[in-house]
């Protein structure tokens, strides 16, 4: 016998299918568990299905012979299987004499096997069988040493669960709600007046409901209780009626609606937009420069370059870049993480709470996007500009963030303010009053955004390329020190001024070109000579 497919890498990963037989299993599953189900407990339950089938097949060919055991004693002409030969079948051919000094007198078995015709010799008659015996009870799978289908689940869950997910999702007669799913006939229904009560109900109530809330508005209990079938029915009516949408958190589901939400949280604004065809390996940089991507802290950067946050840090602190001022965000990543609720399916309506003030204002994670919304008049506000510290700090409820800045006595400091000649972007140091820390290599005050929106959006219209923008911009930065040089950080808050790209790609971009000169500590100086070479 062969190696069993469902043992294999290439099983799982390319030959696995959900076919008319899989379809059927699984409605039979949703029917006996009388509930909805996840990806994961359809898709081990296949897994287990198509081990058991194996397994039923092996314990056929058993039909075939005795199962060979070194301690028993075999006639010429019988027929036995190898449990340690892929459970080859093999017909006794003679028998002889063996002895070995310390064992003493045992059979040897000449067999010749099925699959080969090859003859080997085995052991019978074996005077130590306490050594090699193996349970009778044991399946064909244990005596092979196979894995069990919570480990293969485990080793080629992901491939599994996309073979699932996708057969799940061609076929009318399932349908799913945040990964899990259910037939359709089976669902309760729902009139479409309720729907109504439950927009106004939403209305009302100002802000978001939970799903049992809606289905005590809606008269929808039975016997007085809530049931799985009913609250994942009207889960998934709602998720398919454009008024409503889900903001909760993951874990929860809490139900809004879409008049009342944001365009930022549903769709990334243009000025976050970066494009993903421009990528950087980080390992092809020394360990400074790696250090100075990770404290940039920027989403679009690869998310391993940023150092994680632990789980029991109750305040962070990052950097305001450019394009999240301009757009009243902050960036989701391994740092900011933690601070915020999250959901793998909807964008997630939340509290920030003015660390200054005590004042609460909405707030939306958005974490496919890897963004929050809702600080543009935080910002304005506190009069903070691009490159200030943001404090972002826990508290005891979950769906509430206090966000805080450092404040300094206001002063008037020498910073890199943008301007614009024409068409081109400028820059030039001068006073501008400050009231908080911010970090001196990132900072860009900005008097006047609205004149640096044509820029931008030719810029954009134009798909301008980053080596363009770069010689455009690296002699206003340069002139600005009096040594004729630019820290990286410096460059990438001044690139994203006009285009979206990471600090990675920025960093990539500037080594291909010998007209970039780096030096030391992060620091570049630029030769227009050598713009050609």
């Amino acid at each position: 016998m062969t190696q069993r497919k469902t043992q294999t890498a290439a099983y799982w990963q390319n030959q696995f299918t959900i076919g008319p037989a899989e379809s059927e299993a699984i409605q039979n599953l949703i029917l006996e568990a009388n509930r909805p189900l996840t990806v994961d407990e359809i898709a081990l339950a296949l897994v287990r299905q198509q081990v058991e089938a194996e397994e039923k097949a092996v314990r056929t060919s058993l039909d075939q012979g005795q199962l060979y055991r070194p301690q028993n004693r075999y006639e010429v002409g019988e027929k036995l299987l190898f449990p340690a030969l892929s459970f080859a079948v093999g017909r006794v051919e003679y028998t002889r004499q063996g002895y070995h000094p310390e064992y003493g007198q045992f059979t040897v078995l000449g067999v010749k096997l099925e699959n080969n015709g090859e003859v080997r010799e085995f052991a019978a008659e074996f005077p130590r069988p306490e050594a090699l015996e193996v349970g009778a009870d044991e399946t064909m799978a244990a005596l092979q040493g196979l894995q069990t289908p919570e480990e293969l689940f485990q080793q080629y869950g992901d491939a599994i669960r996309q073979t699932v997910t996708r057969a799940l999702n061609s076929q009318p007669e399932f349908v799913e709600f945040h990964d899990q799913y259910f037939l359709r006939d089976l669902l309760v229904e729902v009139h479409e007046g309720l729907f109504n009560i439950a927009d106004a109900a939403i209305d009302i109530n100002q802000g978001p409901l939970p799903v049992d809330e809606l289905v005590r508005q809606m008269d929808l209990l039975e016997n007085g209780q809530i049931t799985d079938l009913v609250r994942f029915s009207v889960n998934y009516r709602l998720a398919n009626d454009d008024r409503f949408v889900d903001v909760g958190p993951k874990g929860q589901v809490l139900w809004y609606l879409r008049r009342l939400e944001p365009a930022e949280a549903e769709k990334t604004p243009p000025r976050l937009r970066v494009n993903h065809s421009l990528t950087y390996t980080a390992e092809d940089f020394d360990e400074e420069t790696r250090a100075i991507i990770a404290e940039i802290d920027d989403e679009t950067s690869n998310p391993e370059d940023i150092p994680a946050t632990p789980p029991d840090t109750d305040t962070v602190t990052t950097v305001l870049t450019y394009p999240h001022w301009r757009v009243g965000t902050l960036p989701l990543t391994p740092r900011t993480l933690p601070f915020f609720p999250i959901s793998y399916y909807n964008p997630v309506l939340f509290e920030f709470v003015d660390g200054r003030t005590g004042e609460t204002f909405p707030g939306w994670s958005v974490y496919n996007s890897r963004y929050v919304f809702g600080l543009a008049d935080w910002y304005q506000k506190h009069k903070l500009p691009a490159g200030a510290f943001i404090i972002l700090k826990r508290t005891d409820d979950p769906l509430r963030v206090i966000v805080d800045y450092k404040p300094t006595r206001t002063r008037r400091d020498w910073i890199r303010l943008v301007g614009v000649d024409g068409s081109l972007l400028t820059f030039q140091i001068n006073t501008h009053p400050m009231n908080c820390e911010y970090d001196d290599l990132m900072i860009i005050g900005d008097p006047n955004p609205q004149a640096v929106d044509p820029l931008w959006e030719a810029a954009n219209k134009a798909r301008l390329p980053l080596f363009d923008l770069l010689c455009q911009i690296f002699p206003e930065l340069i002139k600005l020190n009096p040594q004729g040089t630019v820290h990286l950080k410096t460059v990438y808050s001044a690139v994203n001024v006009l285009r979206r790209f990471s600090p990675g790609v920025v960093l990539n971009e500037l080594r291909q070109h010998a007209c970039f000169i780096p030096l030391d500590h992060g620091y570049w100086t630029f030769d227009a000579n050598l713009k050609d070479e």
